[in-house]
């Protein structure tokens, strides 16, 4: 075990945390939001009445290094092909799309959500894991 824990980029590892930081605050503001508050059932006054989201940007952050150490172990030894920046990147929107994708819908469909939902989230990790591969594969 800590033979392939020796192998992981820390510092990657936690770039890819700031990485998803500020792709979801790109994606839930100015490209999304306003449909994601919609299918929520939020208004910008409630999310500006509900103070800073720290606890939970906090609690994202540390399931993104999770995620990060997944996909570089992926990387590393999964013996998956990934050459470069671009093959890291195809490696992580297909875990997104495949792996996470069709593991939480599931979870969507129970629990009536809509499918502009489900995309809307996808969206925002397909995103992610596309640059935290991309980053994973260019920086060994």
């Amino acid at each position: 075990m800590m033979e392939i824990l020796s192998q992981v980029n820390w510092l990657a590892v936690l770039t890819s945390g700031v990485i998803t930081l500020f792709v979801g605050g790109l994606w839930y503001g100015p490209i999304a939001g306003k449909a994601w508050m919609e299918e929520v059932g939020l208004t910008e006054e409630e999310i500006k009445d509900s103070g800073a989201p720290t606890a939970a940007m906090i609690k994202s952050f540390i399931a993104t290094l999770v995620l990060a150490v997944g996909m570089s172990f992926i990387i590393t030894w999964s013996g998956v092909a990934v050459g470069d920046w671009l093959g890291g990147a195809v490696v992580g929107a297909t875990m997104a799309i495949l792996v996470i994708g069709g593991g939480v819908f599931p979870n969507y469909a129970f629990e009536n959500k809509s499918l502009r939902h489900f995309i809307i989230h996808m969206g925002n990790i397909t995103v992610s894991l596309a640059l935290i591969g991309a980053l994973l594969a260019a920086w060994r």
